[in-house]
């Protein structure tokens, strides 16, 4: 995953209504959140040679 272009990054703006700062440092640190469990699960998956379920 690299960069975002700005037609994206406006894209993201627009769909979480941020107007501040502050709006877009807490939908980042949402987007964060569900990235780093994504990748905590796919490791497990990895080390268990199974997926959950």
């Amino acid at each position: 995953m690299g960069l975002w272009t700005k037609k994206q990054l406006w894209t993201f703006i627009k769909e979480n209504k941020l107007v501040t700062a502050q709006d877009a440092q807490n939908a980042l640190k949402e987007l964060f959140v569900e990235t780093l469990q994504e990748v905590l699960e796919a490791e497990l998956d990895t080390h268990l040679g199974y997926e959950k379920h």
